[in-house]
């Protein structure tokens, strides 16, 4: 009776951790795509891009996206200024191009080779963000 007790609590840890494996496994996997959406950028044929400094909580970042965030994957603009969004709390301690930093979301920062051509802060309503581009990237 004992030796089938001490089986049977073998057979669930045995569960148990195989659970906690795979649990780990899939927060693992999830950790390093969320580092990599945030972290790595697609950049234009030229270096460029346009860098969305963002926040969960930013009631306007969220309308942006439902404003402009759905469509400017389709626009000429993204194909020359691809869009990337890093969490403020990661712009804060980013090196990987020199920018002045900011605490206001959204912030919107377009970048070409490794230097800053604009930025706008804020966001209030789909034509002025689109003047503001053209501001911009207007050549």
């Amino acid at each position: 009776m004992i030796l089938s007790n001490i089986q049977i609590y073998f057979k669930i840890m045995s569960r148990n951790m195989d659970i906690i494996k795979k649990s780990f496994l899939k927060g693992l996997i999830f950790s390093l795509l969320f580092i990599k959406l945030t972290l790595s950028f697609s950049y234009g044929d030229d270096g460029s891009l346009m860098l969305m400094v963002t926040e969960k909580t930013c009631f306007v970042c969220k309308i942006w996206e439902k404003q402009i965030g759905k469509i400017y994957p389709k626009t000429d603009i993204a194909n020359r200024f691809p869009l990337s969004r890093i969490e403020l709390k990661e712009f804060v301690s980013y090196s990987k191009i020199k920018l002045k930093k900011t605490k206001i979301t959204p912030t919107f920062i377009f970048i070409k080779n490794n230097n800053e051509k604009g930025r706008i802060i804020g966001y209030t309503n789909p034509e002025m963000f689109w003047w503001q581009v053209d501001e911009i990237v207007g050549d």
